[in-house]
């Protein structure tokens, strides 16, 4: 997230008179805030960006900085199958989105090895054939 971002969010943060927000600059597998702070995280197409060898750490901050009972919103592409070299290294694919996309299979391993989808968490990823 850059700076400017920040600037435009919070602006509109207080055009709307909303108490209950607040905007962080940070890596996100690394979050300067205290474990159990937020009651929702969104995230559309972030973990994507992130590089595969890091993905793990994006879920597992999700989960340390959810509160009991909080939940995730995200958007992300994945794929079906694994993804060819020349479109894992494709810039245009990265910016898109589409190149750092993880399988189906990872993805709910990564839910799962960061703690969601026990008991008290429903994990639910939705698909579409577009």
């Amino acid at each position: 997230m850059l700076k400017n971002m920040i600037k435009k969010a919070n602006a509109n943060k207080a055009k709307t008179n909303v108490e209950n927000v607040e905007f962080v600059e940070g890596a996100i597998t690394s979050i300067r805030l205290p474990d159990n702070t937020a009651d929702c995280i969104i995230s559309n197409c972030v973990i994507n960006l992130v590089p595969a060898a890091e993905k793990q750490l994006a879920f597992n901050e999700m989960y340390r900085l959810l509160k009991p009972g909080g939940r995730i919103a995200i958007s992300d592409i994945l794929a079906r199958k694994e993804l060819t070299e020349e479109m894992k290294k494709n810039i245009a694919l990265y910016v898109g989105c589409i190149s750092g996309a993880s399988q189906v299979s990872e993805y709910e391993a990564y839910l799962k090895k960061a703690g969601f989808g026990g008991e008290s968490n429903l994990v639910h990823l939705g698909m579409t054939n577009d």
